[in-house]
């Protein structure tokens, strides 16, 4: 049996939430007690998640463009609007982009690989961590990989994504220690915790 911990009426936001990582870390938060609130581009695939999870307790879902601002700015509102709050955040929609040499990479897949991997967790905390801190607590927990700190070979795109999530994640982290927001943690982990494992 997993550990537990106590997540009762928390409402934690995943992205990327209905397959994969996502939504084995959505299983563990509605476990603990937590709401879970999905938010992916997949409508029909959230339908199928929302179904699945719906018998270990609260899902809500929001089809989400994560790299558009005004639809996280939306989804960020209307989970407010829904649950009161957002006390927990999981950073965990992600790409690989494929493999290929630095040169041979096309620059759109490479930019593509950073608007979805570095760009749509800063719009995610930009909207989310003003309701964290005005309700006087959050976690934030964003997916980086080995890659952002050792460089993959053949996936030079991927690699610095995870690299700039990570530095991302250090830097807020730096800002949210201070007395009127000491409650709010950031933290990075690899691309398959264990303890997330579905």
């Amino acid at each position: 049996m997993a550990t537990q911990i106590d997540l009762k009426d928390r409402v934690a936001v995943i992205t990327g939430g209905a397959r994969g990582i996502g939504y084995a870390a959505a299983a563990r938060m509605l476990h603990s007690g937590a709401v879970a609130v999905l938010w992916d581009m997949d409508a029909a695939r959230l339908a199928e998640a929302k179904a699945e999870l719906a018998p270990l307790g609260t899902v809500t879902t929001d089809v989400v463009e994560l790299t558009d601002e005004v639809s996280v700015a939306a989804a960020a509102n209307a989970v407010a609007g829904r649950h009161g709050r957002i006390d927990i955040l999981v950073n965990n929609a992600g790409i690989t982009g494929g493999n290929a040499k630095t040169w041979e990479l096309e620059p759109a897949v490479w930019r593509k690989v950073i608007d979805v991997n570095l760009i749509a967790p800063f719009l995610v905390c930009h909207a989310v961590v003003p309701k964290m801190l005005t309700n006087g607590y959050g976690r934030i927990i964003n997916i980086a990989s080995v890659a952002g700190k050792e460089g993959n070979p053949n996936a030079s795109h991927y690699s610095a994504s995870k690299a700039g999530l990570i530095g991302l994640t250090k830097s807020l982290g730096k800002e949210l220690r201070n007395p009127t927001s000491w409650r709010t943690a950031s933290r990075q982990l690899p691309p398959k915790p264990t303890f997330f494992t579905r």
